[in-house]
């Protein structure tokens, strides 16, 4: 099962790096290809440019450590999507971190998806920084 770690340093405080991160309908703003985003308490439902659609379960959100846990269903061939984002104080501003994992429903495209998935942490967390320092 692939299992991803990425941080990226942030030139803001926590409290904004977390509303940036925090607002849980605003992830159309830093996820390249959404483009529509719908809440359900903790569920959200993410439209993406091409049509397809992938629903989240948000778990442990919690403004008090910056932090919440999700699961995604739908949008990749893959199951146990999980992830954990968290804001965390530096001496200079903040750092995002961003953890996930999932399993491929084939096997065989495993070392694929991971590539893809690798290469998509970076252009995420980028545009979730930029959000960040605008704010």
């Amino acid at each position: 099962m692939p299992t991803f770690t990425q941080t990226i340093e942030v030139a803001a405080d926590p409290d904004a790096a977390w509303q940036a991160l925090g607002d849980l309908a605003a992830v159309d703003r830093w996820i390249p290809g959404v483009t529509k985003v719908e809440m359900d308490g903790m569920t959200r439902r993410c439209t993406f440019a091409d049509g397809h659609t992938q629903h989240e379960e948000i778990l442990d959100y919690s403004p008090a450590t910056r932090s919440y846990r999700y699961s995604i269903d739908g949008g990749l061939p893959v199951r146990d999507n999980r992830g954990r984002f968290a804001v965390e104080p530096t001496g200079t501003g903040a750092r995002i971190m961003w953890e996930s994992s999932f399993e491929a429903l084939d096997p065989a495209s495993e070392d694929q998806l991971g590539r893809m998935w690798h290469a998509m942490l970076p252009i995420v967390l980028g545009n979730l920084k930029t959000l960040a320092e605008q704010r």
